[in-house]
Protein backbone atom coordinates (compact mmCIF):
# COMPACT_ATOMS: atom_id res chain seq x y z
CA UNK A 1 0.00 0.00 0.00
CA UNK A 2 1.40 3.43 -0.90
CA UNK A 3 2.60 5.68 1.90
CA UNK A 4 -0.05 8.38 1.75
CA UNK A 5 -3.08 9.46 3.64
CA UNK A 6 -6.23 11.31 2.72
CA UNK A 7 -8.91 13.09 4.63
CA UNK A 8 -12.33 11.63 5.28
CA UNK A 9 -14.62 11.83 2.30
CA UNK A 10 -12.01 10.36 0.01
CA UNK A 11 -11.76 10.39 -3.72
CA UNK A 12 -14.60 9.85 -6.18
CA UNK A 13 -16.86 12.48 -4.67
CA UNK A 14 -15.89 15.67 -6.50
CA UNK A 15 -14.79 16.63 -10.01
CA UNK A 16 -11.05 16.14 -10.42
CA UNK A 17 -10.76 13.44 -7.77
CA UNK A 18 -9.52 10.89 -10.31
CA UNK A 19 -6.67 13.19 -11.37
CA UNK A 20 -5.86 13.89 -7.71
CA UNK A 21 -5.68 10.14 -7.05
CA UNK A 22 -3.34 9.74 -10.05
CA UNK A 23 -1.06 12.51 -8.74
CA UNK A 24 -1.15 11.13 -5.17
CA UNK A 25 -0.01 7.74 -6.48
CA UNK A 26 2.79 9.46 -8.39
CA UNK A 27 3.88 11.25 -5.20
CA UNK A 28 3.60 8.15 -2.97
CA UNK A 29 7.35 7.53 -2.80
CA UNK A 30 7.84 10.97 -1.21
CA UNK A 31 6.35 9.67 2.04
CA UNK A 32 3.02 10.13 3.80
CA UNK A 33 1.54 12.69 1.41
CA UNK A 34 -1.74 14.09 2.65
CA UNK A 35 -4.36 15.07 0.11
CA UNK A 36 -7.10 17.47 1.14
CA UNK A 37 -9.54 20.02 -0.16
CA UNK A 38 -8.13 23.31 -1.31
CA UNK A 39 -10.74 25.77 -2.53
CA UNK A 40 -12.34 23.98 -5.50
CA UNK A 41 -9.42 21.57 -5.90
CA UNK A 42 -6.88 19.57 -3.94
CA UNK A 43 -3.82 20.40 -1.87
CA UNK A 44 -0.88 18.06 -1.30
CA UNK A 45 1.13 18.24 1.92
CA UNK A 46 4.13 16.39 3.26
CA UNK A 47 4.91 16.74 6.96
CA UNK A 48 2.35 19.53 7.20
CA UNK A 49 3.89 21.63 4.41
CA UNK A 50 1.92 22.21 1.22
CA UNK A 51 4.04 21.61 -1.88
CA UNK A 52 1.49 21.06 -4.65
CA UNK A 53 -2.10 21.76 -5.60
CA UNK A 54 -4.58 20.93 -8.30
CA UNK A 55 -6.94 23.72 -9.30
CA UNK A 56 -9.13 23.75 -12.41
CA UNK A 57 -7.59 20.45 -13.48
CA UNK A 58 -4.00 21.75 -13.49
CA UNK A 59 -1.21 20.45 -11.24
CA UNK A 60 0.86 23.26 -9.71
CA UNK A 61 4.10 22.79 -7.75
CA UNK A 62 5.66 25.10 -5.17
CA UNK A 63 8.65 26.55 -6.97
CA UNK A 64 11.81 28.31 -5.94
CA UNK A 65 13.47 30.57 -8.53
CA UNK A 66 15.38 27.69 -10.14
CA UNK A 67 12.38 25.37 -10.54
CA UNK A 68 10.20 28.27 -11.70
CA UNK A 69 12.73 29.11 -14.42
CA UNK A 70 12.95 25.47 -15.51
CA UNK A 71 9.18 25.05 -15.71
CA UNK A 72 8.77 28.43 -17.39
CA UNK A 73 11.30 27.43 -20.07
CA UNK A 74 9.04 24.45 -20.81
CA UNK A 75 6.07 26.77 -21.33
CA UNK A 76 4.58 26.49 -17.85
CA UNK A 77 2.87 29.48 -16.29
CA UNK A 78 2.48 30.52 -12.68
CA UNK A 79 -0.85 30.03 -10.94
CA UNK A 80 -3.17 32.98 -11.55
CA UNK A 81 -6.76 33.81 -10.72
CA UNK A 82 -9.10 36.65 -11.53
CA UNK A 83 -10.87 38.90 -9.12
CA UNK A 84 -13.49 41.45 -10.08
CA UNK A 85 -10.75 44.06 -10.39
CA UNK A 86 -7.68 42.27 -11.69
CA UNK A 87 -5.72 39.09 -12.30
CA UNK A 88 -3.57 37.94 -9.39
CA UNK A 89 -0.48 35.90 -10.21
CA UNK A 90 0.99 33.62 -7.55
CA UNK A 91 4.60 33.22 -8.65
CA UNK A 92 5.41 30.63 -6.02
CA UNK A 93 3.35 27.93 -7.78
CA UNK A 94 3.99 26.85 -11.37
CA UNK A 95 1.97 24.50 -13.55
CA UNK A 96 3.42 21.17 -14.55
CA UNK A 97 3.33 21.11 -18.36
CA UNK A 98 0.55 18.75 -19.39
CA UNK A 99 2.78 16.94 -21.89
CA UNK A 100 5.15 16.00 -19.02
CA UNK A 101 2.55 14.36 -16.77
CA UNK A 102 3.31 10.97 -18.32
CA UNK A 103 6.97 11.33 -17.30
CA UNK A 104 6.50 10.12 -13.73
CA UNK A 105 10.18 10.26 -12.74
CA UNK A 106 10.53 13.82 -14.02
CA UNK A 107 7.39 14.97 -12.21
CA UNK A 108 8.50 13.16 -9.05
CA UNK A 109 11.88 14.92 -9.15
CA UNK A 110 10.11 18.26 -9.57
CA UNK A 111 7.87 17.32 -6.63
CA UNK A 112 10.94 16.61 -4.48
CA UNK A 113 12.25 20.05 -5.36
CA UNK A 114 8.81 21.54 -4.63
CA UNK A 115 8.87 19.95 -1.16
CA UNK A 116 12.31 21.45 -0.54
CA UNK A 117 11.10 24.88 -1.71
CA UNK A 118 7.99 24.65 0.48
CA UNK A 119 10.05 23.62 3.51
CA UNK A 120 12.53 26.44 2.93
CA UNK A 121 9.69 28.94 2.69
CA UNK A 122 8.05 27.54 5.84
CA UNK A 123 11.35 27.87 7.72
CA UNK A 124 11.61 31.52 6.66
CA UNK A 125 8.02 32.43 7.46
CA UNK A 126 7.69 30.33 10.61
CA UNK A 127 11.14 29.84 12.14
CA UNK A 128 9.77 28.34 15.38
CA UNK A 129 8.24 25.48 13.43
CA UNK A 130 5.04 25.47 15.47
CA UNK A 131 1.60 26.43 14.36
CA UNK A 132 1.28 30.15 13.80
CA UNK A 133 -1.28 31.90 16.00
CA UNK A 134 -4.40 33.13 14.27
CA UNK A 135 -4.78 36.81 13.71
CA UNK A 136 -7.69 38.20 15.61
CA UNK A 137 -9.62 41.32 14.85
CA UNK A 138 -9.88 43.84 17.65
Amino acid sequence: MPARTRKAGGFGERPGDEFAAFVAEMFASLGAVQVGRLFSGHGFKLDGVQFAMILRGVLYLRADAELAAELSALGAEPFAYRTKLRTVTVGSYYAVPEDRLDEAETVLEWARRAVAAARANAALTNPGGGRRPRKTKL
